[in-house]
């Protein structure tokens, strides 16, 4: 039998460089080539490979690529679905760049960094063995993932640009936090944008303000006279900003506020979308109290699980696995999660975690336990095993398509 032609492309954003092997020959490639990063340049790939193909009589061809996002997105589609290398057996391959850097270095220490030289070690990856699940790809899934990892980002910017708005509403107001939970409430941003100063906050006759926090809450607070007096009583224990600053602060926290809403804006279009989309696939994890569309998609749409024998496989992808520090008698007691997988997973795990702890008994029960043990960052631990334990069950629920139906639990739909 044939050996197997195995074919390493070194993506970019311009050109693909590629490197085709065989057991035959150790070292030297059999064919060594350059195409446009484009469809153009994917069909004289697939007429290449067909000949080689052809002339040398392979029955099974290995096309191994770099992960690297948006590059390589196109071609892995166009190799796993649309083009037919006249072959019996063709599988594509997608690499974590940081496993082709590792293999890399246990071959060579000084390889040097080149396109060329990276496509060899990527066929030789294929070549050599231990490779990862096929890549597969779904349509409405691909679709839905630009949608949830769109909301990811976009959340990634409220965070950064609120923490931003909390360093000049300080220096505004230092005890603003005391009458607003959610400083990024409509109510809260309207009074960052009405009162230029903490003085003028206090100076303001409390009917007055109580109607203002009535107006701008649309009457949603339970007691608006308290939120007002404590309001008043926050602007006047806070530090007074001197005047030169003053209009600065003001501009800079406008700024923040017009961002803040846009990105608020934009996420409710997100969900939305994220919605509907939804709505159009077969899935079971909004069974689970505290997974509601925004979480159930932001698993659903990273995660194949057709390509996890385990709930361990699962973890691991989703970086929810700890190292271990071993040698010899000594083992470590302090270990940490491990960096590689999957942030987008990982970050929808951590966060359904957090909400089914509210809503669930059972993973209630579990948070407090773990909270309870004498350790270090108890509650960042807690979360962590708590994603964990939950990843069991999605592993589950995904696995046997089956409805979660535990006993005594709130029901939420967010």
């Amino acid at each position: 039998m044939p050996s197997p032609l195995f074919v390493g492309i070194d993506v970019g954003s311009r050109d693909n460089v590629v490197c085709c092997l065989t057991r035959e020959e150790a070292n030297r490639p059999l064919s060594r080539f350059t195409i446009k990063n484009n469809r153009p340049g994917i069909m004289e790939l697939k007429d290449r490979i067909s000949k080689l193909i052809r002339k040398h009589g392979f029955e099974e061809t290995l096309f191994g690529l770099e992960h690297t996002g948006c590059y390589s997105t196109h071609a892995a589609m166009y190799l796993q679905r649309h083009l037919d290398f006249g072959c019996p057996s063709t599988r594509v391959y997608m690499f974590n760049p940081s496993l082709i850097k590792e293999f890399k270095k246990s071959h060579y220490l000084d390889a040097p960094k080149n396109d060329r030289v990276d496509a060899w070690f990527i066929a030789a990856k294929l070549r050599a063995g231990h490779l990862p699940h096929p890549f597969t790809w779904s349509e409405p899934l691909m679709a839905l993932q630009r949608l949830t990892r769109a909301r990811f980002h976009l959340i990634k910017d409220l965070t950064r640009e609120s923490n931003f708005l909390a360093t000049n509403l300080f220096l505004k107001c230092s005890d603003y936090t005391l009458a607003f939970n959610n400083k990024l409430s409509a109510t809260s941003l309207a009074v960052m944008e009405e009162f230029e100063s903490a003085e003028a906050i206090a100076e303001m006759p409390l009917d007055q303000l109580i109607d203002f926090l009535v107006l701008h809450g649309k009457n949603r607070f339970d007691d608006p006279e308290s939120v007002a007096r404590t309001l008043k009583k926050a602007a006047r224990s806070s530090y007074r900003l001197p005047e030169s600053m003053a209009d600065s602060v003001n501009l800079a926290m406008a700024s923040s506020i017009r961002v803040i809403r846009t990105v608020q804006e934009q996420l409710k279009s997100l969900k939305k979308a994220i919605q509907d989309h939804l709505d159009t696939i077969p899935q079971t994890l909004h069974s689970v109290p505290g997974i509601g569309p925004i979480f159930a998609s932001g698993i659903l749409s990273e995660v194949d699980i057709n390509q996890f024998q385990t709930h361990k496989e699962l973890a691991k992808f989703g970086g929810l696995a700890w190292t271990e520090n071993q040698s010899g008698k000594f083992t470590a007691k302090r270990t940490r999660l491990i960096r590689s997988g999957n942030r987008y997973l990982r970050y929808y795990l951590f966060e359904a975690a957090n909400s089914v702890r509210v809503h669930d008994p059972v993973f209630a029960e579990y948070y407090a336990k773990k909270l309870a043990e004498p350790k270090e960052f108890a509650e960042k631990r807690a979360l962590a095993l708590t994603a964990r334990k939950l990843t069991r069950l999605v592993f589950y629920l995904l696995k046997t398509n089956r409805l979660y139906e535990p006993k005594g639990v709130i029901r939420q739909n967010t």
